[in-house]
């Protein structure tokens, strides 16, 4: 008898995490990692967006370089697109040549890139000034 007693006052003295702590931990741990998967997209948004900003640059660089290297006069307004097949977005270029009114012999150059697909609604605009000399 005396063995069944030293069980029981054992288990009472028994040091350990009863199910409910542990439920409740679990709960709290699950909330914590739902809010890091919800940060994860708004992580991977934020890397497209930033990608096709780059590519936007690029081609809008690019372009006003062919244009800074256009003999004066024969700087003319144009439009072209460029579809990127991997990410599935279009790029809209377009570039307008504007006479200054205040110095005949400079044009206002200016390079506009809008692109629609998975973050649409973007715009791109660079401009400089190319002179008749």
């Amino acid at each position: 008898m005396k063995t069944g007693g030293f069980m029981m006052r054992r288990l009472k003295d028994a040091e350990g995490f009863t199910l409910l702590e542990v439920m409740i931990t679990v709960v709290i741990l699950a909330i914590g990692l739902l809010g890091l998967a919800g940060l994860q997209i708004v992580a991977i948004k934020g890397n497209s967006f930033g990608q096709q900003m780059s590519v936007a640059s690029t081609l809008a660089q690019n372009q006003m370089e062919e244009l800074r290297q256009t003999a004066y006069s024969s700087l003319s307004d144009g439009f072209d697109t460029y579809i990127d097949q991997v990410n599935g977005v279009t790029y809209n270029r377009a570039w307008d040549v504007i006479p200054d009114v205040t110095h005949p012999d400079w044009m206002r150059v200016e390079v506009t890139i809008n692109w629609t697909g998975p973050t649409s609604g973007r715009a791109v605009t660079l401009s400089t000034v190319v002179s008749n000399s």
